[in-house]
């Protein structure tokens, strides 16, 4: 849980123990929403982690994201000695699970390469070659903004999250792809919600509807997350690559996403947000450019910055 979402404990109102929560909705107040199933997770027996801000704030993306990924987890880890009806649990995890979603779609960058239609946006290809010494420069250099440790800190405990990593484990031995980088997708694209697409977070109950849409082509069955990860990542032909030196990973890294924000002459926040080498400017979810939105989102490189810096992984000279 963030320094933010942990800063007061317990100050979400009691909400009534009912049968069913309504339908997450992200205008509404997620912690409300959150609270209320908080409350039925309780009267079911199973464990919720310490929520706070509730009616005083922190609505942000990097506030309530965690707090809904924190109470998945508590409720998938404390299910089986709990006692309670696996169809009560598996819908409340489908509550949680939409509500993940809203917030996520909410804050997400859709994939772009650019309107052609904006003005001075040019189509020019972006190569590997163009862009390799940049990327090695960029993280060199790459510092984490003080005011973001303890929230980087949060992706990279579930980045290597022992359930979380069999998970990206499964991808790698598939499709030979390093678990760190389906990780970090899976944090950009899905905010770690395995009921999502790695595409771009749609539901894992239907093919996908956005950009990609109607992946992955075969579906249901299969119906679990790595089936649709190793579809997305083959998809993207990152599949069976040989070269994830650390200028590859954050060029595949952009190009998942798309480089629409170089066109708009910055770096990109899907890597470089919560570090000095992002200030604002940003996709927004109806796919316009906002040059004032400062996105709330951990950029990938940064999480990979931390990783490196953790010990976690490592990339040779």
């Amino acid at each position: 849980m963030t320094a933010a979402a942990a800063a007061a404990a317990s100050v979400l109102p009691q909400a009534p123990l009912l049968a069913q929560t309504a339908a997450p909705n992200v205008s509404a107040n997620p912690w409300a929403q959150l609270g209320t199933m908080a409350a039925r997770a309780r009267q079911l027996g199973l464990a919720t982690p310490r929520m706070s801000l509730g009616l005083t704030g922190g609505t942000a993306y990097n506030d309530t994201m965690p707090a809904v990924v924190d109470f998945i987890d508590h409720i998938k880890a404390s299910a089986a000695a709990s006692g309670a009806a696996k169809s009560d649990v598996d819908a409340l995890l489908k509550q949680a699970s939409a509500l993940l979603m809203s917030i996520n779609n909410a804050e997400r960058a859709p994939k772009s390469q650019g309107d052609p239609g904006e003005q001075g946006v040019q189509l020019t290809p972006f190569t590997y070659e163009s862009l390799r010494d940049e990327y090695l420069k960029l993280f060199d250099t790459c510092q984490i903004n003080p005011a973001h440790r303890s929230q980087v800190a949060w992706y990279v405990g579930k980045l290597t999250d022992t359930d979380y990593d069999q998970s990206y484990d499964t991808v790698e031995d598939a499709v030979c792809i390093p678990w760190y980088f389906t990780g970090i997708v899976h944090a950009m694209e899905g905010s770690f919600n395995f009921d999502a697409h790695l595409h771009n977070g749609d539901p894992l109950e239907k093919k996908t509807v956005h950009v990609p849409a109607g992946r992955p082509p075969v579906w249901l069955p299969p119906s679990d997350w790595p089936s649709s990860a190793e579809d997305a990542l083959t998809f993207e032909g990152y599949a069976n690559q040989t070269d994830w030196s650390l200028a590859h990973t954050l060029f595949r890294m952009e190009a998942y996403n798309g480089f629409g924000s170089r066109r708009h002459g910055i770096n990109t926040p899907y890597l470089w947000s919560f570090s000095n080498h992002y200030t604002k400017g940003k996709y927004v979810s109806d796919g316009k450019w906002d040059p004032s939105y400062v996105s709330t989102q951990c950029g990938g490189a940064v999480m990979l910055k931390a990783l490196v810096e953790s010990g976690k992984v490592s990339f040779s000279s």
